[in-house]
C-alpha cells in the first residue's frame, strides 16, 4: 500500500490522498520539496486497485497507522487531502503519538456529501467522476491537467469511489478538535467548492495553535492545480517541526 512517490523533505512526512484517489496525487507537490528527511505518498487500501477492506474513515485511519509503522518513519508529519485529511484528523485524535505534525489540505471536521454525487456514483460512477467530481474539483483545468488528474484517480477500481464518499458522509469530528495536540497547518484553495474555505476557517479556529493559509486561485485539487504554492507552505511548516 506504500505509494511509488517519494522525495526529500525537511522532516519525515506521509501524504494521504482523498476519496477515490491514489498516491500520484502528490507527485507534483513532492517535486518542490527538499531536505534530508523523507516524504512518502501512500495508497490507502483498495487504491488504486485491490480489495475494499475499509468502510469508514476510522478504519482507514487504523490502516494508515499500520502503514506508518511499516514505513520505518519515526513520528512523521501526516498531510491529508480531503478524505485523506479526515483520515489524518482521526489519526491525530485517536493515536496522537503516531504523528509528529498535522497538515490538513482541502478538508473539514465534517465532510457532508451532496446526495446528487452519491446517486451518481451508485448509478454510473465514471459519468459521475467526469460530470460532477472533476468540474467541482478545479478552479481552472486544461486538457493536460485533466489527463494528470485522471492518473491520480483509482479508475481501475470504480466501486471504491462510492465506498469513500459514503465514508466521508459518516465523518464528523467537530467535538474532538480541541483535543488535537499536534502542531497543525490548515491549507485550502480560496476557490474550493468541494470543501469550501469556511470549513478550513472552522478547523483553524478550533484546533489549538493551528496555522491557516489559503492558496490563491485554486480549487479543491490543490496538490495538482497549485503544487508549487502548496509545497512552499508545506516546506516551511515541516522545517519548523
Amino acid at each position: 500500500m506504500l505509494g511509488s512517490v517519494t522525495h526529500g523533505a525537511p522532516h519525515d512526512v506521509v501524504f494521504v490522498h482523498g476519496a477515490g484517489g491514489n498516491s500520484l496525487l502528490w507527485g507534483r507537490t513532492l517535486h518542490f520539496l527538499s531536505g534530508d528527511s523523507t516524504a512518502v505518498a501512500v495508497n490507502l487500501p483498495g487504491h488504486p486497485e485491490g480489495e475494499i477492506t475499509c468502510k469508514t474513515v476510522v478504519e482507514y485511519a487504523e490502516a494508515l497507522r499500520s502503514l506508518i509503522a511499516e514505513s520505518g518513519l519515526r513520528s512523521p508529519a501526516v498531510c491529508g487531502h480531503s478524505m485523506g485529511g479526515a483520515v489524518a484528523l482521526t489519526l491525530a485524535i485517536r493515536h496522537p503519538d503516531a504523528l509528529g505534525g498535522l497538515i490538513l489540505a482541502s478538508t473539514g471536521a465534517r465532510l457532508g456529501v451532496d446526495t446528487k454525487l452519491i446517486e451518481g456514483l451508485s448509478d454510473n460512477p465514471m459519468r459521475a467522476i467526469e460530470n460532477i467530481i472533476t468540474p467541482w474539483s478545479f478552479n481552472s483545468i486544461d486538457l493536460g491537467l485533466g489527463r494528470e488528474a485522471r492518473t491520480a484517480l483509482s479508475v481501475s477500481n470504480l466501486p471504491v469511489f462510492l465506498n469513500d464518499y459514503l465514508a466521508c458522509q459518516g465523518f464528523d469530528v467537530r467535538g474532538d478538535l480541541a483535543s488535537i495536540a499536534a502542531k497543525t497547518l490548515v491549507v485550502c484553495g480560496d476557490k474550493d467548492r468541494m470543501t469550501p474555505p469556511k470549513w478550513s476557517h472552522y478547523l483553524a479556529a478550533n484546533i489549538p495553535g493551528s496555522e491557516l493559509y489559503f492558496v490563491k486561485d485554486s480549487g479543491h485539487m490543490l496538490p495538482l492545480e497549485k503544487p508549487e504554492a502548496l509545497a512552499r507552505v508545506v516546506q516551511a511548516f515541516l522545517a519548523g517541526l
